[in-house]
């Protein structure tokens, strides 16, 4: 007797279906793992555990309540002493090209939480040559929670690195009065703050031209320039103690050069720049507007303006004091008061 087409289908389906499990994995068990994977990552953010002396978090130097920054010039390593840059915030982090403030080569989270974990002279948490007692550590104090996720009672560093990425991956923040208005709110920005996002986008002030994409940053491993913040001694000089890319690359046209920052939630993120040397935003406007920052004292005296590396965008322009409160207007709208309010939240 001859078959049914629609037997054949029905049986297909049928094996299909059961298969999927074997074939792509059970998508409710995926799902339920990452959530405990986040889960963890959050506790081991917010733990001073994973610090060698147990003083310090990854929160310690990316607080909640500064959006994920910590307030400081420079944060504070275990030891006391202050660390290498300024702390960026972590809003979207998942979504960057590239990270840190210049090394262009790190281009993955799991690649960029490393380097907190093994910086040393000085150390930020202390792990470098303590690897293996800092992982011991960890598992005897979070045993239930590694037992869970990875059935069994020790804990790798990169699978402690991918609970971190998990946990960091749900830091999103698209909320903003700018996001609302984007949406179709032509009511969530003030008169004032409309005004100032056109400035900000104009051919004048040129700002959208760097701080651009989604997240108001750096869109590729080329978002690296030299913004004129420094001329040492008008030698074309940053500070010998960090002179951007130019400490990876050795080539000389990358001296000065840094990622360009994410300005989500920048009204709260003072104070700016990789080394936190300028305190706020009307500064920082000054700044461009001259084409670069003069310093008349100190040990960094020179005239950032003329540095002979600073990228061609820096141009300068003209600016009265009222489009100034306008464009710093539309920089306030960028706060995303919701995220700060609901990872304030801590485990």
């Amino acid at each position: 007797m001859k078959k049914s087409p629609l037997l054949y289908t029905t049986l297909f389906f049928n094996l299909a279906i059961i298969s999927l499990p074997f074939l792509f994995g059970n998508a409710t068990n995926t799902n339920n793992t990452i959530g405990k994977k986040a889960a963890f990552g959050k506790v081991l953010f917010f733990s001073n555990a994973l610090s060698l002396n147990n003083t310090k978090s990854c929160s310690s130097c990316h607080d909640p309540q500064f959006a994920f920054t910590d307030g400081y010039k420079k944060s504070i390593g275990i030891d006391g002493y202050n660390v290498k840059r300024n702390a960026p915030g972590l809003q979207n982090i998942s979504t960057y090209p590239c990270y840190t403030w210049a090394d262009s080569n790190i281009k993955q989270l799991q690649q960029q939480i490393q380097m907190p974990l093994f910086n040393h002279l000085p150390n930020e948490l202390g792990w470098y040559q303590n690897e293996t007692n800092m992982l011991q550590r960890i598992a005897n104090i979070y045993s239930k929670n590694i037992q869970s996720i990875y059935n069994k009672n020790t804990i790798s560093l990169a699978e402690m690195i991918d609970c971190i990425v998990a946990y960091e991956s749900t830091l999103i923040s698209y909320e903003s009065n700018y996001d609302k208005y984007l949406r179709g709110d032509s009511n969530a920005l003030s008169a004032d703050a409309k005004k100032g996002m056109q400035l900000f986008f104009s051919k004048k002030l040129q700002c959208g031209y760097c701080h651009s994409s989604k997240n108001l940053g750096a869109v590729s491993t080329n978002s690296f320039y030299n913004t004129g913040l420094y001329n040492v001694a008008d030698s074309n000089n940053y500070p010998t103690a960090d002179q951007g890319l130019y400490n990876i690359t050795h080539n000389i046209a990358d001296k000065g050069k840094f990622r360009v920052p994410s300005l989500r939630n920048v009204g709260i993120t003072a104070p700016y720049t990789h080394d936190g040397s300028v305190a706020t935003l009307s500064e920082m406007i000054d700044i461009y507007s001259n084409g670069g920052r003069k310093l008349t004292t100190g040990p960094y005296k020179g005239n950032g303006c003329k540095n002979a590396f600073k990228s061609p965008l820096i141009k300068g322009f003209t600016i009265t004091p009222e489009e100034k409160i306008q464009l710093i207007y539309f920089l306030e709208s960028l706060t995303d008061s919701s995220f700060i309010d609901k990872q304030k939240q801590k485990v």
